[in-house]
């Protein structure tokens, strides 16, 4: 599994993931709050990034999903 991470149309970085740890309290959190900065200081203007967290053999869903539904299992 990768984290990916976008600003606006353009993906902008891609992070493999231990699948066992994503729903771990600040394991994303983690990866999300270090790329934000790593980016923030090339691009201090670029809007809001967003995150997805993607499966190459299923469909990209947004990180906050798939925590939700990690957490139920």
């Amino acid at each position: 599994m990768n984290l990916l991470m976008y600003v606006e149309d353009e993906l902008v970085e891609s992070v493999p993931l231990e699948k066992e740890m994503i729903s771990k309290p600040g394991y994303l959190g983690n990866f999300k709050r270090r790329l934000q900065n790593k980016h923030r200081e090339v691009c201090p203007n670029a809007p809001k990034p967003q995150f997805f967290v993607v499966n190459p053999t299923t469909q990209i869903k947004p990180a906050e999903m798939l925590i939700r539904a990690l957490s139920h299992h």
